[in-house]
């Protein structure tokens, strides 16, 4: 069975990635009509500032909607039954099936990672002609059934002890490892990285934090990116009425050079980066 990251350790690992505080559940109404469910102070500060630019009081008038800070928050949220439409915010992609199971309001999410195909992407621009595959929970991923990505199970002895054998039995190149409680435990990340640089396969990741750790390159949404994909799917609800999220369209994307050369003999420039960046973002 795919081991459960814990609420702490996870806090901390977002905390690391992303600067985001520990998520409490606090009901803060910045106007009649809008409220923000969890997170910290100056958090909650930040959203209200990013939001309530984009509406006079006149037209908050009829307007209803609530902001989520974390996944705990939109999970307790939707235990409430309200009808009030949410955008969810500061939750990876993964937490979002657990999260909002008991909605019945419209739920328009804003992940702070992007999805695992860009992470293929970023993969095989790093590594042409690489095969990629990742660990995947029980049943599989349903958006990814027509995906070139190898989805592997969770080794029934656990990620630190079963990853080893994957690689060993496995035909495939690089390694994609998205932010994923239902498969990862805290310290699997750490672990699982050491064991692909032992046996020289790169890993990609979608948090800059875990390049630290081992990781050979991640593709990211940074906070200024984040924040643009919140005002945007502000601003399409306020003037069509529709709650769609919008995801960032581009991803940032650093490589952890000490890791690249030492691990597969190559080095890039800046002007490479940047240019790798470009590729995995032209979505080709």
């Amino acid at each position: 069975m795919p081991g459960r990251m814990t609420r702490r350790s996870l806090r901390r690992l977002m905390a690391a990635g992303l600067g985001v505080l520990t998520v409490c559940f606090i009901v803060w109404p910045a106007r009649a009509d809008l409220a923000l469910y969890g997170g910290d102070e100056q958090t909650r500060e930040h959203l209200h500032a990013l939001l309530t630019t984009e509406l006079t009081p006149v037209q908050w008038r009829h307007r209803d909607l609530v902001v989520t800070v974390g996944a705990e928050a939109l999970a307790d949220f939707c235990k409430s039954g309200s009808s009030t439409p949410v955008i969810a915010t500061y939750l990876y992609g993964n937490q979002l099936p657990l999260a909002s199971e008991n909605c019945t309001s419209t739920v328009a999410v804003i992940p702070v990672d992007p999805p695992a195909n860009v992470l293929h992407r970023l993969a095989r621009a790093l590594f042409p002609d690489s095969t990629t595959a990742m660990l995947v929970a029980d049943g599989g991923e349903a958006d990814m059934v027509d995906s070139p990505i190898l989805q592997l199970p969770v080794p029934k002895d656990g990620v630190a002890r079963g990853l080893g054998r994957l690689i060993s039995d496995g035909h495939w190149d690089v390694f994609l490892m998205p932010v994923d409680p239902r498969v990862y435990r805290g310290t699997d990340y750490r672990l699982a990285l050491e064991t692909l640089f032992r046996h020289r396969k790169p890993a990609v990741v979608s948090i800059p934090s875990l390049l630290s750790q081992g990781a050979v390159a991640a593709a990211y949404y940074t906070p200024a990116m984040l924040n643009a994909a919140l005002r945007e799917t502000f601003r399409h609800w306020v003037q069509s009425g529709k709650l769609v999220a919008k995801r960032p369209p581009d991803v940032q994307v650093k490589v952890n050079q000490t890791v690249l050369r030492n691990g597969f003999g190559r080095v890039l420039a800046d002007q490479e980066e940047r240019a790798l960046e470009a590729e995995v973002n032209s979505g080709e």
